[in-house]
């Protein structure tokens, strides 16, 4: 009875390790600290105390590695590094060891205390899965890559967080696959170390390549609104609480979407915008602690909000509200005209409906949170147009009143 207690308590933990992998489910900052291996076509250490593995001058036997472009050994794939735009650019090529155990770690300075983050690196089993050359007949698969993912503090005292890959068996074709973890630092912590180790099984197979260690802040999803009034522009962020408990807010304007610029003494979630100019990039920085909005090792953003043209239109002097009167037909005594609404949900789910508007005119109509649709009574009075349109910078939304007299 003891053993089976024992077993089902081992299984359960291996399921939490793995349930540990994963990413952000906000909004990421910018890279804090990336390592790609950097380029050249000639083989490089790794700095002394980073493995306890040994540099291979040519092919890598089994506890060997190289920082190299070349993955041409033992019939793996021949393949570039994952960094995009490489030119000869380098990988952490590993032929991992029989005995299971760390063969990488990784200082990482920088960071912030009480703040969430987002590790992640790309991984490639290197063995086709076509070459079946293992087994004592030289007809079986490779091994499969096996990835142990660790975050100490900078004492080496305590793990704050840790995840498995699971087996990651070989392709018929090179593929490289991204993993993550999310882990937050503690009140004093502003470095960390990351280990990575070797769980599979060595000899034929278990060999691997790591480009693009990457960490960055991890924050809510913002969903930014537009609404629209006589002479100004409203934006309203809106964060889903799915990172921080408590919200602080830094607005920032930019011409060319790239270059960001602080707006003065706007620190809400909404904004007003009565003019323009060359300014069209809207974006908010997000924190829980108002000192960590300065800095961009502790905070996120939300998605660039590019202000559309319809926009600047409405921001000119003196425009007012469109009315439009309703147009009499022999049904009803008004006009019903079949519209489109596209719903964003999250800034992710798209759903589309077809309803029917009686006297109201726009590409896109919805009626508050009611949707109007095919045998309801008319929309009333007052309708509200709230289009949702997809660029590369996210959801854009814009909303406009009409009055029916």
């Amino acid at each position: 009875m003891l053993k089976k207690i024992v077993t089902f308590f081992i299984f359960i933990c291996v399921l939490h390790i793995q349930a540990q992998l994963g990413f952000c489910k906000g909004n990421s900052g910018d890279p804090i600290f990336l390592e790609d291996f950097g380029t050249g076509s000639v083989d490089s250490y790794l700095e002394s105390g980073s493995t306890t593995y040994t540099f291979a001058k040519g092919a890598p036997k089994d506890g060997y590695y190289k920082v190299s472009k070349n993955t041409n050994y033992y019939g793996w794939f021949i393949t570039r590094d994952h960094t995009p735009e490489d030119i000869d650019g380098r990988c952490l090529i590993v032929n991992a060891s029989n005995t299971p155990g760390e063969f990488f770690n990784l200082p990482v300075s920088g960071l912030c205390e009480n703040t969430t983050y987002e590790f992640s690196s790309w991984l490639i089993n290197l063995f086709p899965s076509q070459n079946k050359v293992c087994g004592p007949f030289g007809n079986q698969s490779a091994n499969p890559i096996n990835i142990t993912y660790e975050i100490w503090d900078s004492t080496n005292t305590q793990l704050l967080k840790k995840g498995d890959t699971g087996n990651i068996y070989g392709s018929s074709f090179p593929k490289w696959k991204q993993y993550g973890m999310v882990f937050q630092t503690k009140p004093g912590q502003t470095s960390v170390i990351l280990k990575i180790k070797n769980n599979g099984k060595g000899g034929c197979g278990n060999d691997l390549a790591i480009d693009d260690i990457l960490f960055r802040t991890c924050g809510d999803a913002v969903f930014i609104e537009e609404k629209i009034t006589e002479n100004a522009v409203e934006l309203i962020a809106t964060p889903d609480f799915s990172v921080f408990s408590t919200h602080f807010f830094q607005w920032q304007k930019s011409t060319n979407g790239k270059d960001w610029e602080n707006i003065l003494n706007e620190n809400k979630n909404t904004i007003l915008i009565k003019t323009l100019g060359e300014v069209k990039y809207f974006r908010v920085l997000l924190a829980e602690d108002a000192v960590n909005l300065s800095n961009s090792s502790c905070n996120s953003s939300s998605e660039i909000y590019k202000v559309s043209n319809n926009v600047q239109q409405e921001l000119k002097p003196k425009l007012k509200l469109k009315k439009i009167k309703p147009i009499i037909s022999s049904k009803k005594g008004k006009r019903r005209t079949e519209k489109e609404v596209i719903i964003v949900k999250n800034g992710l789910t798209i759903i589309k409906h077809k309803v029917w508007i009686y006297g109201a005119r726009g590409k896109f109509v919805k009626t508050g949170e009611k949707i109007t649709k095919m045998g309801d009574e008319g929309a009333g009075f007052r309708v509200t147009e709230t289009v949702y349109y997809k660029s590369i910078y996210g959801y854009n939304s814009s909303k406009r009143v009409y009055l029916i007299d």
